[in-house]
């Protein structure tokens, strides 16, 4: 049976996938907005097994403890790793609750029953949204839609999950190196043998 390190590992490697992928296509629908499903199912299966699961899943791990932090050493405390963790899944769930909401179950095809189809077309809805807001002055504040509130959250949260990651992976590479070549299934860097002294003349 595969150890919970393995385990972790490889969910690790889905959702960090699928997350790429998702970001990649955000001007691609509905693959966007699939993949984003796709997000979500991981995320709701990995609180369902931090629940209950082994301690080493449990979600005290995107707790920073600060307890023991001292200026020298600083670097390698767990606390830096975790904060950068808390900000990936609090970024994570933002875009990816955000996305949910703006798209209202369309790409699974979960439109309300007794609306009309049309009124779920993109090109549609904009269409609408241009007339009504030509009629209010352009005034009328919007919630969802590219230009809404709901928008600009969803892409903010985004970018800043981006860049979450990149100073994760960057921490990891400088300093937890190990466990970086473990997370990224490369095999670990053998330990250098000690010269041997050459023999005696």
């Amino acid at each position: 049976m595969m150890n919970i390190m393995n385990r972790v590992r490889l969910y690790h490697a889905l959702l960090a996938l699928l997350a790429i992928a998702a970001y990649l296509t955000g001007e691609i629908d509905p693959a966007h907005a699939w993949l984003g499903y796709g997000v979500a199912v991981v995320i709701i299966l990995r609180l369902l097994w931090a629940i209950g699961g082994e301690r080493q899943v449990g979600l005290m791990r995107f707790y920073p403890d600060f307890d023991g932090l001292k200026l020298k050493g600083a670097a390698t405390h767990p606390a830096i790793s975790r904060v950068l963790m808390l900000g990936i899944a609090l970024c994570l769930l933002t875009v990816t609750g955000t996305g949910i909401v703006m798209d209202e179950g369309r790409s699974l095809g979960l439109e309300p029953a007794g609306v009309e189809r049309a009124a779920f077309d993109p090109a549609i809805r904009a269409e609408r949204r241009q007339s009504e807001d030509d009629e209010d002055g352009g005034d009328r504040d919007r919630e969802h839609g590219d230009d809404g509130a709901l928008s600009e959250v969803h892409e903010l949260a985004a970018n800043l999950l981006l860049l979450f990651v990149g100073l994760h992976v960057s921490y990891l590479l400088l300093f937890k190196r190990p466990l970086a070549r473990f997370m990224l299934f490369l095999p670990p860097v053998a330990p250098k043998k000690p010269a041997t002294p050459p023999p005696p003349a």
